[in-house]
């Protein structure tokens, strides 16, 4: 009778956390979209304003709270994607106050372009991680996660 091999943790040393586990996973995950995502010329933060905003038009507030990002942060992507010529901002017909992020033609353009290098990618892992069942588990877990980091944040 043999025992399961002990998980080999992303960060296997002392002190090693989920934090940790999740900020170093990033980093790879960055490495990886960056690379893939290089003969496009957007990076892997600013990608996912331009998926998120293929879907639909937002507030930035409201794309601030869908992506994680911080507002500074996201101010930064959004001036880089209108210098571009990939959004424009309109005002929000409902409350006459915010702004309505929506991207261009030449943005939409730009987000198929990356979609489809990303969707390799994701392709890859997927069948890195093994079966359809693994990947479900896999985003299982990180939807807990991200409900625990939502919870904290609000607490």
């Amino acid at each position: 009778m043999t025992t399961p091999p002990v998980p080999a943790y992303v960060v296997d040393q002392p002190g090693g956390n989920v934090a940790l586990d999740l900020f170093v996973l990033d980093q790879h995950l960055g490495v990886v979209l960056d690379t893939a995502l290089a003969p496009t010329g957007v990076t892997a933060s600013p990608y996912a304003v331009y998926g998120q905003l293929a879907r639909e038009a937002m507030t930035p507030s409201r794309l601030s709270e869908v992506l994680g990002i911080r507002p500074t942060t996201l101010s930064g992507y959004l001036a880089a994607m209108q210098r571009s010529g990939h959004l424009t901002r309109v005002r929000n017909e409902r409350d006459g106050r915010s702004w309505l992020l929506e991207l261009t033609e030449s943005g939409r353009a730009k987000a198929e372009e990356c979609r489809r290098v990303v969707q390799r990618v994701v392709r890859a892992v997927d069948a890195e991680l093994g079966s359809p069942e693994d990947v479900r588990q896999v985003r299982d877990v990180l939807a807990r996660l991200d409900r625990a980091l939502v919870a904290v944040r609000r607490s």
